[in-house]
C-alpha cells in the first residue's frame, strides 16, 4: 500500500468517525426519556420572538438591543425614573439612559469614564465634577466649590469646617485618597481624602486626612433582581420558577443543556418564557438546580411596568396596546 492509499484510508476513517459521532449525538438526543414538548413550545415563547400574556406584552426596552455593558437598573423613586449606565461606543465614556414613568427611553448623556463614577441621591458624581442631569436634564458637568484644594489646612481647621458644612448639607459623599490622586501626587502619600457636601443644590468639596466614610451599607438605588435573590427558582413560588425543562445535550454527569419553560408572574398574569438554560439534575452543596445568572427580573415600585434581563439584553413588560 503506497502513501497515497494510506492517506486516503486515514481521511476516510476520519469522515466515517465524524458521521458516526453526529449520528450518535442525534440518536442519543432522540432517545432521552422525556415527554414531547410540542404543546409547551406553542404556549411558551423565546423573549426574542415576543412574549404575550392575557394582558401584557414583552418587548425589547432598547430598540437597538443594547447588550453587554449595561448596568443593573437604578430606580429614582421620587422622580419615577429608571437609569441605566452603559459602555457603548467610545470606551473612554459612559452612557447614561433615562427611562420615564411609562417605560420610554426619554434622554441620555455621555460622561467621561472614571472608576469614581457613582449615582448618589439624584446626582452623577465623580471625583473631579458632578452632573444634575437626572434632575433637570442639564448635560453640563459642574465643578465642585472647593475650600482647600491644596489640602494645606490644619487638621483642626478641616475638622471645624467639616462640622459646619455637614450641618448645612442635605447629603454628604466621600472619595478615598487611594483612588483620588495620581500615583506621584503628594496628596496621595499624605492620605488626603475628599468629602463633598450638597448644599442648596450645589456640591462643595473639602480635603483632609481621615475624612473618608464607607457608605456601601446605605440603601442604594439599584433594583433587586427578584430571580437571583430567590432560592426557589426550581419550585413554584409567586415570583418566577422553572415549570419544565427540556433536555437537549448532556454536558457531563448530572448536568444538561436544554430549554427551561419559565412561569414569571406579573400582577395577575403569568408570563410564559422559553429560554436556553442549564440543569444540575442532582445539585450538590450550594449548586442551584437551574443556574439563573443570565436572567433578571426587576419591578420598580409604583410604576406600570417591569423589566426582564436575559443575556444582558433588557426587555420591558407593559400593558398590551
Amino acid at each position: 500500500m503506497n502513501i497515497y492509499q494510506k492517506n486516503g484510508l486515514i481521511v476516510l476513517a476520519l469522515i466515517i468517525g465524524f458521521v458516526i459521532s453526529i449520528a450518535y449525538g442525534y440518536g442519543f438526543r432522540n432517545f432521552i426519556n422525556q415527554p414531547s414538548f410540542t404543546a409547551k413550545d406553542v404556549e411558551y415563547k423565546m423573549l426574542t420572538e415576543g412574549v404575550k400574556s392575557d394582558k401584557y406584552s414583552v418587548s425589547p426596552l432598547f430598540k437597538n438591543g443594547y447588550g453587554i455593558g449595561l448596568s443593573v437598573p437604578y430606580y429614582l423613586r421620587e422622580r419615577k425614573n429608571v437609569i441605566f449606565i452603559g459602555n457603548h461606543g467610545d470606551k473612554s465614556e459612559n452612557s447614561f439612559y433615562k427611562i420615564d414613568s411609562l417605560g420610554n427611553l426619554v434622554d441620555s448623556i455621555k460622561f467621561s469614564k472614571d472608576y469614581s463614577t457613582a449615582i448618589f441621591g439624584e446626582y452623577i458624581l465623580q471625583n473631579t465634577s458632578y452632573s444634575s442631569w437626572i434632575i433637570d436634564g442639564d448635560t453640563t458637568r459642574k465643578n465642585y466649590k472647593e475650600f482647600n484644594a491644596d489640602a494645606n489646612w490644619s487638621e483642626e481647621k478641616v475638622e471645624a469646617e467639616f462640622d459646619r458644612l455637614k450641618q448645612k448639607a442635605k447629603d454628604v459623599f466621600y472619595f478615598k485618597y487611594e483612588r483620588l490622586w495620581d500615583y506621584n501626587d503628594p496628596r496621595k502619600e499624605n492620605k488626603i481624602d475628599k468629602a463633598i457636601f450638597l448644599i442648596d443644590g450645589k456640591w462643595h468639596a473639602l480635603y483632609g486626612k481621615n475624612l473618608y466614610v464607607n457608605l456601601d451599607d446605605l440603601p442604594g438605588h439599584t433594583l433587586t433582581n427578584l430571580i437571583t435573590s430567590s432560592s426557589n427558582f426550581d419550585k413554584p413560588n409567586p415570583i418566577a420558577y422553572v415549570a419544565d425543562f427540556q433536555k437537549i445535550n448532556r454536558v457531563k454527569k448530572d448536568r444538561w443543556d436544554g430549554f427551561a419553560y419559565i412561569n414569571l408572574f406579573y400582577k395577575a398574569d403569568t408570563i410564559k418564557i422559553k429560554t436556553k438554560m442549564a440543569q444540575n439534575e442532582k445539585p450538590k452543596n450550594d449548586q442551584e438546580k437551574y443556574p439563573a445568572y443570565n436572567m433578571g427580573y426587576y419591578k420598580p415600585e409604583d410604576l406600570p411596568y417591569a423589566i426582564i434581563a436575559h443575556d444582558y439584553v433588557y426587555y420591558i413588560i407593559k400593558t398590551k396596546k
